[in-house]
């Protein structure tokens, strides 16, 4: 076949895989930190905001309980929202495009650059196969779901695909075009820092041996990698300083338990490495968030069977550097890419499906292809027709799982129960669910979920705020505030909590101690509107009420921002919960945003609430039969 025919036609079959794969995406809404990072995110509201990404680490985030610089990643959550506000359509067709430009570069530089001999490489050379191969792997692997429904994991996404961009860039010797795009890299996540050391592995990997026979030959030639190498190093090292100098100082032991030093980190991320290899070939335990456990011992078999399993890997691949060099490149790939999230600087969670996006694209999915091609050779009489069949076979098997995992991630409830199952001793994943639950008025089932929550994560302030919500809506008013006052006592610092205390005290008409704790909730976080919101509700009665829903409607209808209406109409709510107007209004900002499993229950207490007007029984009918 023809190198043009044939790359039309992958390109055709690779976009065909990923339609079929991801088609249910485009309605996945925004959940768990999407919430805080997009959903409540006021800075990502307008694009007059944006060169304030490049020097407010606030700004990724509404509760300034993280804080970090990814300004690119800002921008376009910016401009999403500026074309479609919180109706999530576009936001995933973008996720998909750069979903499938990555898995193009991944079929180039693998066709191009990485696949041994070398003179089985380019548009015309056999090596086009096995990269077909390597790049349908990368793009159906349902390992990387995660990355492409999850609209908070754009990071990845963006990332690895500018990361591969600029990488081909630099193997091409466009270095002005590398430096750019390897800039944006940084801009987008901090894990492009990788670049140059995969720069000079594959310049040596693929070294001409007769030139460069011994290492002190090759490092005696040093000059040569002034600009494939040493540019995108100082282009790195000015990032960690822009870092250093933009972020406070505390921002890096916010993302971890106190207890978990660099080196438990450490040993717990060699059983995380295998459990990633794992996930990739038998994606069984996928999820939204794993209970994967700490390992703080050196002599736990979860500590040194992994090490020796990973030395192993390690020696064999660099065996292999003279006759199979992709092989020594993928292994170097998959552990280099990784590093700045799984070697010393702990993160929230040991394990996440997300994590191994990049070290997929030219890791285990040339591996894979690697493994396969052999296999094929050696075991089948028409070994080309053998491992297209078998790159085909696994590439079909996988959609089915990209599907189902779509689907589950349609419904927010549905991805926390399916954590659930995956994950029982997660108390984050029963909270969540409880969560949700709550919000659907399913009171019983959540109670459930968060007392279980509770027994595994008696310590979290999370846990024991949504209780005390759940608690306030039953009017147990006095363990709602138990339950707020522990977690304020857990995170004093953490103005949400002193926000909950508030709001059960008001109820409880107790105004004066209400009114503190809403000062100190404005004091702890002074770009949270909700508790100089709830302080003025606290003094103004229904006429706050009135402002409260023509601000709301308002925002609805001129400004075209439902998210902001939807808070407004919930702050008339929490004073009135019988206000027919905020009831009905909130359904609606609800539809708007693109939130349509949370507008249902609402539209369902409307029509409790409607039940005399039958103009707005008709149209609330009609609403709940024609949407999910």
């Amino acid at each position: 076949m023809k190198p043009d025919r044939f790359t039309a036609g992958f390109v055709a079959l690779l976009a065909i895989g990923i339609g079929v794969a991801y088609s249910g995406s485009l309605g996945v809404g925004f959940y768990f930190d999407a919430t805080s990072g997009i959903t409540n995110n006021p800075a990502i509201r307008s694009l007059r905001n944006v060169p304030s990404f490049f020097t407010d680490p606030y700004a990724i985030w509404s509760e300034h309980t993280q804080v970090d610089l990814r300004p690119l990643l800002l921008i376009t959550y910016a401009v999403n929202y500026a074309i479609s506000g919180l109706a999530p359509w576009s936001w995933h067709v973008f996720d998909l495009m750069l979903h499938f430009t990555a898995s193009v570069l991944v079929f180039v530089i693998v066709r191009d650059h990485v696949w041994w001999p070398a003179r089985e490489r380019g548009p015309s050379g056999e090596a086009r196969l096995p990269a077909a191969a390597a790049a349908l792997f990368f793009a159906l692997a349902p390992l990387n779901s995660q990355p492409v429904d999850y609209v908070w994991a754009r990071s990845a996404l963006l990332c690895v695909t500018l990361y591969l961009g600029a990488f081909l860039a630099f193997l091409r010797r466009r270095w002005a075009v590398g430096a750019v795009i390897f800039v944006l890299a940084l801009l987008t996540k901090a894990i492009a820092v990788t670049l140059p050391a995969m720069l000079l592995i594959q310049d040596f990997v693929y070294r001409d041996r007769t030139r460069y026979p011994t290492v002190q030959r090759y490092a005696a030639d040093w000059r040569r990698l002034t600009l494939p190498v040493l540019l995108p190093a100082l282009l790195a090292a000015a990032y960690v300083a822009y870092r250093a100098i933009v972020l406070p100082a505390w921002a890096a032991g916010t993302r971890q338990a106190a207890w978990v030093t660099p080196w438990i980190w450490f040993m717990s991320e060699w059983s995380a490495l295998l459990y990633y290899v794992r996930l990739f070939v038998w994606p069984d335990a996928l999820s939204m968030d794993h209970d994967f456990p700490y390992t703080t011992s050196l002599a736990s078999p979860r500590a040194w069977l992994a090490l020796l399993v990973l030395l192993a890997w390690i020696g064999l691949a660099v065996r292999a550097v003279r006759r199979h060099p992709q092989v020594t490149f993928a292994t170097a790939w998959f552990f280099v890419t990784l590093a700045p999230e799984s070697s010393f600087a702990p993160l929230a969670e040991v394990v996440n499906d997300h994590r191994p996006y990049i070290a997929s694209s030219l890791g285990l999915s040339v591996l894979l292809a690697w493994l396969l091609e052999r296999g094929a050779a050696r075991f089948t009489a028409y070994p080309r027709a053998a491992f297209a069949a078998g790159a085909l076979v696994l590439s079909i098997a996988a959609v089915p799982f990209d599907r189902y995992r779509t689907w589950q991630w349609q419904d927010a409830l549905r991805i926390w129960e399916d954590t659930v199952r995956e994950s029982p001793n997660n108390g984050r994943a029963w909270m969540n669910a409880g969560q949700n639950l709550m919000a659907r008025g399913d009171l019983a089932a959540a109670r459930r979920y968060l007392e279980r929550a509770r027994q595994l994560t008696p310590r979290s302030p999370f846990v024991h705020m949504s209780l005390g919500l759940l608690e306030a809506r039953e009017g147990h008013l006095e363990e709602a505030l138990a339950a707020a006052n522990e977690a304020v006592r857990l995170r004093p610092d953490y103005a949400r909590a002193h926000l909950l205390l508030g709001n059960v005290l008001a109820k409880s008409g107790r105004t004066e101690e209400a009114a503190a704790a809403y000062q100190r909730a404005a004091a702890l976080d002074p770009r949270d509107s909700a508790p100089r919101l709830a302080l003025a509700r606290l003094t103004g009665g229904a006429d706050q009420d009135e402002r409260l829903m023509s601000a709301g409607l308002d925002a609805l209808r001129a400004q075209h921002d439902p998210e902001r209406a939807g808070a407004l109409f919930r702050e008339v709510l929490a004073h009135t919960p019988t206000h027919y107007g905020a009831t009905y209004q909130l359904a609606a900002a609800l539809d708007a945003a693109g939130r349509p499993s949370e507008a249902r229950p609402v539209w369902e207490k409307m029509l409790a609430e409607a039940a005399q007007d039958e103009g707005t029984v008709r149209a609330v009918r009609q609403r709940l039969e024609t949407r999910p």
